[in-house]
């Protein structure tokens, strides 16, 4: 993809002499390449109360009492997924794509399309997340989730109201 972007912008360099329409292109390019770069997903965090996905420039953050499930994907599944707003495979998958067997939105933070792990939350969002080990992040959420309802159960029964 890369190469047929700057194959194009060297088109136009070199079919125009410097007009309008190779500004624009070449403007419109350098700004989507630099959204692309700063939406690079670098890793996730899953600490006592969320999941954080970290990219260069954004933080997306889950709270785990707000986590439904969390489930290893299977490569062949995506295949249902048609990217909207998307960095199409320009330095990792990200942003947003529709599921046409589901018919929702997906949120996709992934460097690769292998190792994916799909966590949806208690209102129904879907958030795709590629890591180097599928289980123990799966693993990692399920126990953090398990602490956090535990501390918001214990919180419930020693609140006042509840007395």
């Amino acid at each position: 993809m890369l190469i047929a972007i700057v194959g194009a912008v060297v088109a136009l360099y070199l079919l125009y002499d410097g007009g309008y329409i190779s500004a624009w292109f070449l403007s419109v390019t350098v700004a989507v390449v630099a959204l692309c770069v700063l939406s690079i997903p670098r890793y996730i965090r899953v600490d006592e109360s969320s999941i954080e996905i970290h990219c260069v420039l954004e933080m997306t953050e889950i709270e785990l009492i707000d986590v439904a499930t969390a489930e290893r994907i299977e490569r062949q599944s995506i295949k249902w997924l048609l990217p909207v707003v998307s960095s199409f495979g320009l330095f990792g998958y990200y942003g947003y794509y529709f599921n046409f067997r589901t018919l929702d939105w997906v949120h996709v933070y992934a460097t690769e399309w292998a190792n994916l792990v799909m966590i949806t939350d208690k209102y129904e969002q879907q958030f795709l997340v590629s890591c180097d080990d599928p289980d123990r992040l799966i693993s990692t959420i399920e126990a953090a989730r398990g602490e956090a309802l535990e501390a918001l159960r214990k919180a419930r029964l020693e609140s006042p109201e509840m007395k």
